[in-house]
């Protein structure tokens, strides 16, 4: 018997929740670019929970409906690639604001050798009325940005959904994120894995007049946002944290031997009090990266095979923690025998006890963060369970 999959090479994948003005229109466009390639070819439309005719009108024009449970623009585009059959896909929307026909030059791109290929809304053309000023000059200028500083991936349109990849693209994205971050985790893990990416031209039409829109500005914003941070430890966290290092250990370490006469002013262990907080600013900030980096992973944003950050063992950062930690608790007990000697005046030794008090809270916070890191890790290091 002859594999009925074998004979689609091109699928091209829509999200659908409640859009039965609008899907057939989609379904046309997607037919026409279909035929332009001259592939083999089919429509899938990944239900969201549609309480309207977009099922049987999907169905009707000759598309293929396999249902989304869970709710979500990623879920239901993570259901509809599954199941899609080409090796070759494309993703759009519903609504018909884009022109699948856009798609033909990005399927030849894919044919060439290119594993991602974004349509860029900002190049090409853009209705009257189809894109919110907030959207078009604020939003999506500025997520775009944040992608090519914290990347380098060299996109204009970070938020267009009509996009083109090869099936072994995207089973190696592994793709997770069930709401509208799914669209910059798609470029954060292409850039991640080094893929080649290009971006062409498409166009934009306004939306059905009356359609309420399943994009939440604020909302989705923010949630693009905070996955675009969340893999980017090195922005977020190493930055600043060697900024508030290197100020602390200038404003601690002139006075830390004795007082310091500049200019005819002596400064004197008082600056210890603000340089010594900064240091461990800047070092906690150096775990948050550490820490960070462990928890994308843990929570199943990447894959446990990626080689990015590799387990390692924690014992270590214990044992330097508790040597931390006794060396401060000892400069403390020190200085509160010298205080009692002199007959509990004033401190004579404010520098030993500002090193002391430093050491002892360096040594319990290696010690905590190391114990989360190693918890973090054990998720990386699970072994998988057999069953009988």
């Amino acid at each position: 018997m002859n594999d009925p999959t074998a004979s689609v090479e091109l699928s091209l994948v829509m999200p659908c929740l409640n859009e039965a003005t609008t899907i057939g229109n989609a379904i046309r466009l997607a037919q026409e670019a279909i035929a332009l390639t001259g592939l083999r070819g089919e429509i899938v439309i990944s239900d969201n929970g549609s309480s309207d005719d977009s099922i049987s009108i999907a169905e009707s024009a000759g598309a293929r409906v396999v249902r989304c449970p869970n709710k979500g623009y990623g879920n239901a585009l993570m259901t509809g690639l599954s199941a899609a059959r080409g090796a070759y896909l494309v993703m759009g929307d519903a609504d018909a604001t884009y022109d699948f026909r856009d798609a033909v030059p990005m399927v030849k791109e894919l044919q060439q050798g290119c594993d991602l290929v974004m349509g860029s809304r900002l190049r090409g053309r853009i209705s009257p009325e189809a894109m919110p000023p907030l959207h078009r000059y604020l939003g999506t200028p500025v997520l775009t940005a944040m992608i090519r500083l914290f990347f380098g991936i060299q996109i204009s349109d970070c938020n267009c959904g009509l996009r083109a990849f090869t099936r072994v693209t995207f089973d190696r994205l592994r793709l997770v994120s069930g709401g509208m971050e799914f669209a910059s985790e798609m470029i954060v893990k292409a850039a991640r894995l080094k893929l080649k990416v290009k971006e062409i031209p498409c166009s934009l039409a306004a939306g059905q007049k009356g359609r309420k829109p399943h994009l939440n500005t604020w909302r989705d914003g923010w949630r693009h946002m905070r996955f675009i941070m969340l893999f980017a430890p090195h922005i977020l966290f190493r930055a600043p944290a060697w900024f508030f290092l290197g100020v602390g250990l200038a404003i601690s370490l002139p006075v830390l031997a004795g007082p310091l006469d500049i200019m005819g002013r002596t400064l004197d262990y008082h600056l210890l009090f603000y340089g010594m907080p900064m240091i461990h600013l800047g070092y906690q900030t150096l775990w948050f990266e550490a820490l960070e980096r462990r928890f994308v992973r843990f929570a199943g944003l990447l894959p446990d095979d990626d080689a990015t950050v590799a387990p390692r063992a924690i014992e270590p950062w214990l044992v330097a923690g508790g040597l931390l930690g006794v060396s401060g608790l000892v400069c403390l007990i020190w200085m509160g025998a010298l205080w009692l000697q002199s007959g509990m005046g004033p401190l004579q030794q404010p520098r030993l006890g500002a090193v002391g008090m430093f050491l002892l809270i360096a040594g319990i916070q290696t010690v905590l963060n190391a114990l989360l890191a190693g918890m973090l890790d054990l998720k990386m290091q699970k072994t998988p369970t057999t069953t009988v």
